[in-house]
């Protein structure tokens, strides 16, 4: 997938003029769609009776309301290739605001060529090193020995210096080639960086009349030679899941989708990974927002990147793991584009800030839990981006299949 130099030229325009955008492929999607602000970031009502246009939306680990999310509003809007502005409530294919006409002109000058970077701006992570993660990992288990709690998701964050002059739309591009069936986006913020995604991980989808959602839980890092159904999957795993699983199916009763249907755990791969999945569904036609809004408030964060009981879980990673996660295991996704509204949690994510890229990477922690293999687990989950992150500037085609 490479994005049309007319949508580079967009995107680059904004990112010149300090405007925030999103750019985003779907699982298993062919095509790229985008959303650029010509405001700053805001806040926006996710699940609501309110219709106030399409917005991309971010929200963070720790959050107040989750269903309050920061946002993106969709002043400019790229479906299929098609650039459009918004116009009251419907979209035009030319600028109606001075605005959206500055932004256009802008781009009808720039070289799509010219590379994008991120803002050498934002809070930069703290780093944890080997020592002090399996530190984490032992402190942890041992909580949960004393009762603290049945677990908990520890994580970490890993700098990488970017190849000069690499270009954010080349990363995009290069993660969406490696990871078809995952949610791949980049988003642009002025004062914070960029962040990179490739997560295998749906929170909410709303689309259809129907809601949908999974558990994800259980990592194993993929054998060449042996098949998805001949995987095998230890007591530790399968009681991580199974508490991930309990919890949603909990949440769903718990907002009033009783008529839920569950399928699965089943082995699915995402990458160099493999993870034991089980997928909800329910019917929400004619729904007013509040039931969503309340489920989503019971699902953020989910126990796959907190853990168990949530709120002794959350009081240890405060205490305990020694940095603040900002948007990693928050959610992002278009909310209210065509008619449909795509949350996923951001996992297997980089945040660029100037030439850095910090990855954040971590993994369920139970009583079972062994810190040199939890270690070697968050290794394993930085090849995601961070084969994308360590290659050559010129994309794609570069990429090895380690990652």
């Amino acid at each position: 997938m490479i994005l049309s130099r007319t949508v580079r030229a967009l995107l680059g325009a904004a990112a010149d003029t300090s405007r925030p955008f999103a750019v985003w492929r779907r699982p298993n999607a062919s095509g790229a769609e985008s959303i650029v602000g010509c405001s700053a970031i805001g806040r926006r009502q996710i699940f609501g009776d309110g219709n106030d246009g399409p917005f991309f939306a971010l929200n963070r680990f720790v959050t107040a309301d989750a269903n309050l999310a920061d946002a993106i509003e969709g002043d400019v809007l790229v479906r299929g290739g098609e650039i459009t502005f918004r116009a009251g409530a419907t979209y035009a294919a030319g600028p109606d605001t001075d605005a959206q006409a500055a932004l256009h002109s802008a781009a009808q000058s720039r070289d799509p060529d010219a590379p994008i970077h991120a803002d050498d701006s934002g809070v930069r992570p703290v780093q944890t090193d080997r020592a002090a993660y399996e530190k984490l990992v032992k402190r942890a288990v041992e909580a949960i020995g004393a009762g603290a709690f049945r677990k908990v998701v520890t994580s970490r964050c890993e700098a990488r210096p970017l190849p000069e002059g690499q270009d954010l739309i080349a990363l995009f591009e290069a993660l969406a080639a490696k990871l078809p069936t995952a949610y791949v986006c980049l988003v642009r913020i002025p004062g914070e960086g960029a962040w990179l995604v490739g997560t295998p991980e749906t929170l909410v989808s709303v689309r259809d009349g129907r809601l949908a959602t999974i558990a994800l839980a259980g990592t194993q890092w993929a054998q060449e030679a042996v098949a998805l159904a001949d995987i095998c999957w230890p007591d530790k795993i399968i009681e991580e899941q199974a508490l991930v699983s309990a919890y949603i199916r909990r949440a769903l009763e718990a907002a009033g989708f009783r008529d839920h249907e569950e399928t699965g755990p089943r082995t699915v791969a995402a990458a160099n990974l493999v993870h034991l999945r089980s997928d909800f569904a329910a019917d929400v036609k004619g729904e007013d927002g509040a039931r969503l809004g309340d489920l989503l408030t019971r699902l953020h964060p989910t126990s796959a990147v907190l853990g168990l009981p949530k709120a002794p879980a959350l009081d240890f990673l405060t205490a305990h793991e020694g940095y603040d996660r900002s948007y990693y295991t928050g959610f992002l996704g278009p909310v209210g584009f065509d008619g449909a509204t795509d949350l996923f949690v951001n996992l297997r994510t980089a945040q660029i800030i100037g030439g850095t890229a910090y990855l954040y990477v971590g993994g369920g922690i139970v009583a079972q839990s062994k810190p040199d293999v939890e270690w070697q687990e968050t290794v394993e989950k930085t090849k995601t981006v961070g084969t994308v992150i360590d290659g050559p500037a010129d994309g794609p085609a570069q990429l090895s299949r380690a990652g």
